[in-house]
């Protein structure tokens, strides 16, 4: 039976009271006055969005991933001599980093419980910075290992999980782990153009490689000043540029569409929530459920999409703390090392902004993933195997360029591809976790006593991409057969969306129930609406982006 106007309208105040990770309020039409212009393409809008929240959050993510990795221009700069730090202890002051930014994250959710990300997110920023600053003045391993321990801890709360979402437990708050930056731009825009603008925040770790190398070298030149080594004062400038930056942030960061932020008008604020219940598609239930959590769990694609993301990522990770010593290994000296590791990152930056582009122009997501990830593969073969410096230079260039386009595009691909939104977050929160657990591995792969050839660790990261190119190429197959598959039962669907009422006084039919016929064809005639909303990826109508 086809439900009525009230019975929608009862699911509607329901989904009001209870607050998703991404907020996304449900709107009645009320009269012709309240109706949005009419913008089929929201090119204004997006634009708009674009310029507000991109480069800021951009930025931030810039000088996040510049403060951890700066470390490895230090060393060229004389860090280990001063310290008389041995290679394992340099190891460790990589490694564990990533221990406290995975064990801080629940509570760093905790207080953004009781404070927005326009406050949260400034202020662990200025904390950070400070930590950046005071480790150029560490005097032995102890107290930069502390350092280094502070500022995983101080980063981990960086681009967190919604504020505003009631939490009952704190098994609703480990939901929110690992998927903020991800979940924050999911919350403003359609999974189609989610690949552009999240590869548009991971190329700056590009960016900050690039970028990183050569300032390093500038700031290394002011050795001598105060009595100053030269890696002391990149610690100390970079740490500094980061609390200003996050002094600015207190008036750059918005919160979310349902918070009205000042840059949007009442109408706009409303397109945006509309547009992305629109997006949702068929079965997308925004409420909390214990059935989508241990949906996430039981569904095994979710551990492929963990592999597959771990094995981009301790290459990305390993290449970011040890470039500036690879090509030192090359025969190159100290400073130049510096310098010669930017033109790598700046093809990176290239490759993962080229590939977001015609990523979202298409809608494809694994053909770039195989097909990068085996550039990569091949620079690490050549660097294995070849002892030729120039050779072995461009293959960092492969490795580089072929790594970075698939840690963006695989995070965009699992957004996309799982529905409803607590499955979506449970999934998101395990897929990040265990690749933020790499880098552990990554900061013990390149021994010192491996240089300058560093076979293992190359050897390592070659292992870890073969494991990112078998699981991505199982995804691929895996749901192209279930398209299909779907299509050959149900028919072709070309984005289904939601039926709107063409009445101003009726609601907007948001929960993909379809139409008595559509329910039917389905088999969900016999089914509640709170069942088909749970259903999520697994409703007849939902096609995976491949």
């Amino acid at each position: 039976m086809e439900p009525t106007t009230d019975e929608i309208t009862k699911g509607k105040t329901c989904m009001v009271d209870i607050e998703p990770p991404v907020v996304q309020e449900v709107l009645t039409i009320k009269d012709a006055d309240d109706k949005i212009p009419d913008d089929p393409n929201d090119k204004k809008l997006i634009r708009k969005l674009d310029r507000h929240l991109i480069p800021t959050m951009t930025l931030l993510y810039l000088l996040s991933y510049l403060d951890r990795v700066n470390i490895g221009q230090a060393k060229l700069d004389g860090l280990l001599e001063s310290l008389h730090l041995s290679g394992s202890q340099y190891n460790a002051c990589l490694s564990v980093f990533f221990v406290t930014y995975v064990l801080f994250e629940i509570p760093s959710n905790l207080v953004l419980k009781k404070l927005r990300p326009s406050r949260w997110i400034p202020m662990i920023m200025i904390t950070w910075g400070i930590i950046m600053t005071l480790m150029g003045l560490v005097n032995n391993f102890a107290s930069l290992i502390a350092c280094r321990l502070l500022l995983g801890a101080a980063e981990s709360g960086l681009f967190p999980g919604n504020s505003k979402f009631k939490l009952k437990n704190y098994v609703n708050l480990i939901l929110l782990i690992f998927v903020g930056a991800t979940f924050y731009l999911s919350s403003w825009y359609k999974r189609r153009e989610l690949s552009w603008r999240v590869s548009i925040l991971f190329s700056a770790a590009a960016l900050a490689g690039a970028f990183g190398g050569i300032l390093a070298y500038g700031i290394s030149q002011m050795k001598g000043i105060g009595n100053q080594e030269g890696w002391r004062w990149i610690f100390y400038i970079e740490g500094i540029l980061t609390v200003i930056v996050g002094i600015s942030a207190f008036f750059l960061i918005a919160d979310f569409p349902s918070d009205r932020p000042k840059f949007l008008t009442e109408e706009e604020c409303n397109r945006t929530i509309n547009r992305l219940q629109n997006d949702s598609g068929p079965g997308a239930g925004e409420h909390f459920s214990w059935k989508q959590v241990k949906a996430a769990f039981l569904d095994w694609k979710v551990y492929i999409y963990g592999l597959c993301y771990i094995g981009f990522l301790v290459p990305l990770y390993s290449l970011a703390l040890f470039s500036p010593t690879i090509v030192q290994g090359l025969g190159f000296t100290s400073y130049r090392a510096q310098l010669m590791t930017a033109p790598p990152y700046a093809l990176a930056f290239i490759t993962t902004m080229t590939t977001a582009y015609f990523s979202d122009k298409y809608a494809k997501r694994t053909i770039f993933m195989i097909f990068w990830v085996l550039i990569s593969m091949i620079g690490f073969i050549i660097l294995i195997c070849v002892e030729n410096t120039n050779v072995k230079y461009f293959a960092i260039f492969l490795t580089m360029g072929g790594n970075s386009p698939c840690v963006a595009t695989c995070i965009t691909f699992i957004s996309g591809n799982i529905s409803p939104q607590t499955k979506r977050a449970t999934a998101l929160a395990f897929m990040l976790s265990v690749g933020n657990s790499g880098g552990i591995i990554s900061g013990q792969i390149y021994r010192s006593e491996d240089a300058p050839r560093f076979i293992l660790g190359h050897a390592v990261n070659l292992g870890f991409c073969t494991m990112g190119f078998i699981a991505t190429c199982i995804l691929f197959i895996s749901l192209r057969y279930e398209n299909r598959r779907r299509d050959a039962l149900y028919g072709s669907v070309d984005d289904l969306k939601p039926v709107e009422t063409k009445t101003s006084t009726e609601p907007v039919d948001i929960f993909g129930l379809g139409t008595a016929e559509d329910r039917k064809k389905w088999g969900y005639e016999n089914m509640s609406e709170q069942e088909i909303r749970d259903l999520g990826d697994k409703h007849a109508a939902w096609r995976y982006i491949l």
